[in-house]
């Protein structure tokens, strides 16, 4: 079955060459084109921009003359495009020296660059791959990542050579915005200072300009304060931009302990001060404005498509209603359950409920294989099969609901829960009916296993956990909360020893608070409801507990006032406990746990549900 490519060091390694000399390319490209160098008596055709603090050695004009080294401050150091340079003019001397200096970029310049790139880009990947979430392990995060930081360098050269905007317009703090939106803010940090350091070297590694950026990407990152809704990075954008102010002021009081404000303001185009709010702004601007293209691009399915997909007249959603109407009623009691786990665990909520809707479609394509979609009293198909083929086609519902979520062009993320939703798990009832007639033909618990993978993210691992939970609490009778987390320890416990849950992410303090969530969500769903007068007179009459014909419709009688009562009719007694338990363990769907759930002592309607016997 095909699934997601995990990233490993040599994918890694790959990356980081590729990035490294993509990254040279973009930064010392200019330096190649004769064209942009710079002859005192013609117009400049590229911004001429010097590094904050640059010592530069004009050409003496004789060799009388002595050298003499130029510093250049905060509020002087580049020649707008389209200037007329002046040989007379200290400030273009300086520029047109600086330049010439640069050019041709030489071989070793050219390799310590690449080194840095390298260096940084394998520094960022083995955070992703040791400390990341797990799907910043994904080979397309991890190159949807790359690509924007390569867009944003390749759009940030441009605004340096071809505009006479200050260098602070440059909107870096769009990137760890989308990364913060679509993964977590201490991802976005790690990618704040890669970044920061990438789009300084355009500048040398100025570090009036690494400072600010630097500031101005923390500051998107922690004022990011809705992380659903993309009008929240206007706001962001917005302080970012005055954080990267302070940032400015603050170093160049430091380095000369002076700034002209005035004079900053005065150069319009060229001022400092506005390039920092601006650049936040327009950071902030395009982030919104492009949120979900960078989402795609990172791998993940934007809010909007997610949002999509929950219409119930979606037609996969119409067809499995249709087709497996009881498969499709166990999912959207999933979704409801799921939703309230993810939520209290900051997973992404809208996303697991999703993957609950579309994770069984399979079940459609052979609905009567599964107990949810058989009539009251009719026969399980599987009485009448080899238990290899029974298992065969239970797990044929995984592989074959990933196909048509494919090709009714479901994103990835959501075709992951279902591939997912059971694991490796072994469909141990027809496991042990094999065993138990002798396994004639000498088969191996593999062919008993479904053929998906262990979840690899929170919400899938969320998925997999209630679609057990949800089956069990079924079987829980009286419904009091203390009965409904012993059995969510259960299940648990169970997927926890089967080692089901080893790629989920989820840590022990995430766990606790699924226990602790999913036992008050399940006591509210099976709520008490105060009987109608209705359904106390037909037990007064039927002489049966109230409970036992609550779910009896009026009758005629009792819906029209005046009506002679209804006839005293016995209604049939309603089965045993043990035969309800035995013929629902013939025809439950399978939804296997591992064999080592016998070490837990279980009621007889727990390990009919709970253990998902088909």
């Amino acid at each position: 079955m095909k699934t997601r490519v995990i990233a490993g060091w040599r994918a890694g390694l790959l990356i980081s060459l590729v990035a490294a000399t993509l990254f040279t390319l973009i930064q010392a490209w200019d330096l190649t084109v004769e064209a942009f160098r710079p002859e005192f008596g013609h117009r400049t055709a590229i911004s001429l921009r010097v590094p904050y603090g640059a010592v530069v050695l004009p050409a003496r004009a004789t060799r009388a003359e002595p050298e003499k080294s130029v510093f250049f401050d905060s509020l002087h150091n580049f020649v707008p495009v389209g200037t007329k340079l002046n040989q007379h003019d200290p400030a273009h001397v300086s520029a047109v020296a600086y330049e010439q200096a640069q050019r041709p970029p030489t071989r070793l310049h050219l390799a310590s660059v690449w080194v840095l790139f390298f260096t940084m880009s394998m520094a960022l990947l083995s955070y992703l791959r040791k400390f990341g979430q797990n799907r910043l392990k994904l080979l397309r995060a991890q190159v949807g990542m790359y690509v924007i930081i390569a867009a944003l360098l390749g759009v940030s050269e441009l605004l340096l050579l071809f505009t006479q905007l200050s260098e602070f317009w440059i909107p870096l703090a769009a990137v760890p915005l989308w990364v913060a939106a679509s993964f977590d803010r201490r991802t976005a940090v790690v990618v704040t200072v890669v970044t920061s350091f990438a789009v300084a070297s355009l500048l040398r590694f100025d570090l009036l300009v690494l400072t600010v950026m630097l500031g101005q990407g923390m500051g998107a990152i922690l004022l990011l304060l809705d992380r659903k809704h993309s009008r929240a990075m206007l706001l962001a954008g917005a302080l970012a931009g005055l954080s990267g102010v302070l940032m400015l002021l603050a170093m160049t009081l430091t380095l000369e302990g002076r700034f002209d404000v005035v004079a900053d303001l005065s150069s319009l185009s060229g001022s400092r001060l506005i390039g920092c709010l601006g650049g936040g702004v327009l950071a902030g601007g395009l982030g919104a404005l492009f949120r979900s293209m960078a989402e795609r691009t990172l791998g993940h399915v934007p809010r909007e498509r997610l949002h999509d997909l929950t219409d119930l007249e979606q037609p996969l959603l119409k067809h499995m209603a249709e087709h497996a109407p009881g498969s499709w009623e166990h999912s959207r009691a999933m979704a409801n359950l799921a939703e309230q786990a993810a939520s209290a665990i900051g997973a992404d909520a809208l996303l697991v409920r999703v993957g609950a809707y579309y994770h069984d479609l399979g079940k459609s394509v052979r609905p009567k294989y599964f107990v949810e979609n058989l009539a009251h009293g009719e026969p399980s198909p599987h009485t009448e099969l080899e238990p290899e083929i029974s298992a065969e086609i239970i797990r044929s519902h995984v592989v074959e609901g990933a196909k048509i979520l494919r090709d009714g062009g479901i994103p990835e993320p959501v075709v992951e829960f279902s591939y997912t939703h059971h694991g490796t798990q072994t469909i141990e009832y027809f496991w042990n009916k094999c065993k138990k007639a002798g396994n004639p033909s000498g088969l191996t618990e593999a062919a008993f296993r479904y053929p998906g993978m262990r979840p690899q993210t929170k919400e899938t691992a969320i998925l997999m956990l209630v679609d057990s939970i949800e089956a069990a609490s079924r079987t829980i009778d009286p419904p009091e909360r203390d009965q409904f987390e012993i059995m969510v320890q259960r299940v648990l416990f169970t997927k926890l020893q089967a080692g089901l849950l080893d790629d989920s992410g989820l840590s022990m303090r995430d766990l606790n608070t699924l226990v602790t969530r999913m036992a008050d969500t399940l006591v509210n769903m099976h709520h008490h409801r105060i009987k109608y007068p209705w359904q106390v007179t037909q037990a007064e009459q039927f002489g049966v507990p109230s409970r036992a014909v609550s779910e009896l419709p009026p009758s005629k009688a009792q819906r029209e006032p005046g009506n002679p009562p209804a006839p005293q009719v016995t209604p049939p007694e309603p089965p045993t406990k043990a035969a309800s338990v035995e013929s629902e363990a013939s025809e439950t769907h399978a939804t296997a746990e591992p064999a080592n759930v016998r070490r837990f002592p279980m009621k007889s309607a727990d390990r009919t549900r709970g253990r998902g016997q088909p």
